[in-house]
């Protein structure tokens, strides 16, 4: 019990510590993001007890606008030390047009253990480059002396933290992956990243010997820009498919399955459509995920895990 309250005390004060610093969204937007959190919170490495790999696929408002927006996200991490610790890694590939912002991230997250309670406390650090190719550009005057096939690219080194605490039932999470706001300068560049906030919470509910619920919210926050609600529910039926439904800033909806086999290997897809559609093709954008659980030391144990 000590434990529990202890734990939730250093959550809360981390929130409040954070939250000055979140005041236009730049990270890449994900759907699928129930599983695969470390993408945006350090301290989700290794928090499960297994080495687990994720990957996302996503495109954005499908083939009707030229240069339009594709995401890549891929994590990996483990535990070691009988689960006291845990190591992560991610890669994120953002493209928008002629800008491509490529992150890559290692991290590492602290555990405290009592019955079915984990609290963690994780650090990341990594690059990130931004590059501009003019050449993807379809100009409208052909030798226009400013993009003559420039190719800019900066990069910069950033740190992150994050708070996570867990049981059966429930997540809750806390983190700013990008602590420091970061100037890029070079040629055609000009931008400076804001630091961004993360707060994620879910809650499992069993609702039939066959069906579980499960509600989740990720609340985003970034200086100059209204504060970005994603709110999902999902349920999991027959322990094998999720389905779900999701709407983000009540703008954006969309729906979700996967695919779940062996406890331990997920499939999913998600499809989303703007609310407010432009030209009213509603903008479709298309989501993959893959993920796997690997039992890689004596520790570790392959289970049906909802966070």
């Amino acid at each position: 019990m000590k434990c529990k309250f202890r734990c939730i005390a250093l959550l809360t004060t981390f929130t409040w510590l954070i939250i000055p610093l979140a005041k236009a969204q730049q990270d890449a937007i994900m759907s699928q993001y129930m599983f695969n959190q470390l993408v945006f919170n350090p301290s989700y490495a290794g928090i499960n007890n297994v080495a687990t790999f994720s990957l996302n696929s996503r495109n954005q408002w499908g083939s009707n606008f030229e240069g339009s927006p594709s995401s890549q996200f891929f994590s990996g991490s483990t535990s070691i030390l009988d689960g006291k610790v845990g190591l992560g890694t991610t890669i994120i590939y953002d493209k928008l047009g002629a800008n491509t912002n490529t992150q890559a991230q290692i991290s590492y997250a602290y555990k405290i253990q009592q019955a079915d309670k984990t609290f963690s406390f994780g650090l990341q650090t990594g690059i990130m480059n931004v590059r501009v190719d003019d050449t993807d550009l379809n100009l409208k005057v052909a030798d226009d002396p400013f993009f003559q096939g420039n190719v800019e690219s900066a990069t910069k080194v950033n740190f992150g933290a994050g708070v996570s605490f867990m049981t059966d039932n429930y997540f809750i999470g806390v983190s700013v992956p990008r602590l420091m706001n970061s100037k890029f300068e070079s040629g055609n560049i000009n931008l400076v990243y804001q630091r961004h906030i993360y707060l994620s919470g879910a809650y499992i509910w069993q609702v039939s010997p066959s069906v579980k619920l499960k509600p989740m919210v990720l609340l985003k926050g970034v200086k100059g820009a209204p504060l970005s609600i994603d709110v999902n529910m999902s349920a999991l039926i027959m322990n094998k498919f999720w389905v779900g439904a999701f709407t983000r800033n009540l703008n954006t909806i969309g729906g979700m399955l996967q695919f779940e086999f062996m406890q331990a290997y997920k499939i999913g897809y998600s499809y989303e459509v703007l609310g407010k559609s432009i030209s009213g093709n509603g903008l479709p954008t298309h989501e993959l995920m893959l993920s796997a659980d690997l039992a890689l030391f004596s520790h570790q144990s392959i289970f049906q895990r909802f966070f």
